[in-house]
């Protein structure tokens, strides 16, 4: 079946039969629409659709493609929406048995083409399937845009095209799929224009593949006025993806297309340690090479996007095979090893801890170690971050202290140090490579951070290691687990006095 709306023209809510629209076990029950010459898809005229008052009826029952074992066949609609279009049914023939809804419907959901297929999907032991194609490409307003769904009934693959791009599939390839069909004996009228505002023009159903007609795209456009040329092309953006670690570096892209002559093909890429979503603020980069002068963002979310554009005719458009981002994450340390107490101990009140240094770089050039401390084994009540150098300033802890070495990181706690940790001054900890640190102590001194050693009690201490990308805010993974605990006991003089 073809309409071009070409023939004589229909009155508005009238009710004709198959004429002046032949085709073979497929006949129009009733039409109302209205006649638009100025827009066109096909020929020199179209029909214009305004909400549900205007639609178009088909018999289809009887047609072997809709019946319970069709040939591979397609459904495309040229159409050309209005500003009330954004949210309309497109397509629809859905029966309910037994309280089960069967059949298939096209929709414009915020102007983004969704095709629903409920329970025709086959099973064995009788069970069906539902699923949805869903584009993240809006119909653009007030130009002519073709949608065409591809049923592959014998590979049990349905694609969504939208101008002969692909933007949606979906294959059950399950040892217990057996087929797809429309109900047996099913009545029930196709509806073109369901609840539609706007244009169709050249509505198609064949089998076999989506035809190359139907892969007609804007062409470009001089303005005699403004002197000014223009060619809008389309877009096809992903959704937001996840590594498993933070500050992850992207290091190549690969893709594999087909770019016909003079048509352009752009790839923009984003990311970010923090999430974000669709409608972010956060800035695209176009890559131009796949592996040289690549983003250098960190980051642990991540989205691409696609700008097509038609060659100036409007003939031929770019596609993408596949696309791949290839990226090294940054994992966390490792748990610093060998974490001991120091017997060397010269002051009273204060516990002396050795390890053995972390092998990661990152560690060692711009990281370093928190001391955790608890009452009980596994129950950490206080944290140590910073230490005081010779100037009095606050530093991060790093085991380079006196008599220390790579094997014998060292580090003493006092109650002095404790103090510094508890209570950090408004100012302190702002030079740049102490500034990641910087960003969780601000928060923590919020919290409860910690009590002062007591007298006559055990505490238990544990280590962890945190490379130099550890934030609070996006990067908390960039530390590593806490090591065994081990105790020590302050020891606590008792009177003879009662």
């Amino acid at each position: 079946m073809f309409f071009d709306f070409e023939g004589d023209t229909n009155e508005p809510y009238l009710t004709e039969s198959g004429i002046p629209f032949p085709s073979k076990s497929i006949s129009v029950v009733s039409s109302s629409y209205l006649e638009d010459r100025n827009t066109h898809f096909f020929g020199k005229k179209s029909a214009y659709f305004s909400g549900r008052r205007n639609q178009i009826h088909l018999s289809v029952s009887g047609n072997s493609l809709f019946g319970t074992h069709p040939d591979p066949f397609s459904i495309s609609i040229p159409l050309y929406m209005s500003e009330q279009g954004a949210s309309s049914v497109i397509l629809d023939r859905t029966v309910y048995v037994k309280g089960k809804k069967y059949g298939i419907s096209l929709e414009l959901n915020e102007g983004k083409p969704t095709f629903f297929v409920n329970h025709l999907l086959q099973k064995t032991e009788g069970r069906t399937v539902s699923f949805v194609l869903e584009s993240s490409v809006k119909i653009k307003r007030k130009t002519w845009e073709v949608i065409s769904i591809y049923f592959d009934t014998l590979n049990n693959r349905y694609v969504l095209y939208q101008n002969g791009i692909e933007t949606a599939e979906y294959q059950n390839k399950g040892a217990d799929t057996i087929g797809f069909g429309f109900p047996e004996n099913d009545s029930t009228p196709l509806i073109l224009g369901k609840s539609y505002y706007g244009n169709l023009d050249g509505f198609h159903i064949h089998k076999g593949e989506p035809e190359s007609s139907y892969t007609k795209f804007e062409s470009v456009r001089y303005d005699d006025d403004t002197k000014i040329g223009y060619m809008e092309g389309s877009i096809s953006t992903s959704s937001i993806l996840e590594t498993k670690y933070s500050n992850s570096s992207l290091l190549q892209v690969q893709w594999n297309v087909n770019q016909p002559k003079d048509t352009m093909l752009e790839l923009y890429f984003r990311g970010s340690n923090q999430k974000f979503n669709d409608s972010s603020s956060l800035s695209w980069t176009r890559i131009k090479s796949f592996t040289t002068d690549l983003p250098k963002q960190k980051f642990k979310y991540y989205q691409w996007k696609i700008w097509f554009r038609p060659d100036p005719m409007g003939k031929t458009v770019p596609s993408v095979q596949s696309l791949s981002f290839d990226y090294t994450e940054q994992t966390p340390p490792d748990v610093p090893t060998l974490f001991r107490l120091d017997p060397n101990t010269s002051k009273n009140q204060q516990v002396c801890f050795l390890w053995n240094s972390n092998h990661e770089k990152e560690v060692q050039n711009g990281g370093g170690y928190i001391i955790h401390y608890g009452l009980v084994p596994n129950r950490m009540v206080g944290s140590v971050f910073v230490k005081k150098d010779k100037t009095n300033e606050l530093r991060k802890i790093d085991g380079n202290e006196e008599n220390s070495s790579f094997k014998n990181k060292r580090f003493c706690l006092d109650e002095d140090t404790l103090i510094s940790n508890i209570y950090i001054p408004e100012g302190q900890l702002e030079s740049p490579e102490d500034r990641r640190l910087a960003d969780q102590i601000d928060v923590s001194k919020k919290e409860k951070r910690g009590l002062l050693f007591q007298p006559g009690l055990t505490y238990y201490f544990r280590i962890s290691a945190y490379n130099r990308y550890l934030n609070e805010w996006d990067s908390r993974d960039q530390r590593s687990e806490l090591s065994p605990p081990i105790s020590f006991s302050f020891p606590k003089e008792v009177s003879n006095l009662k």
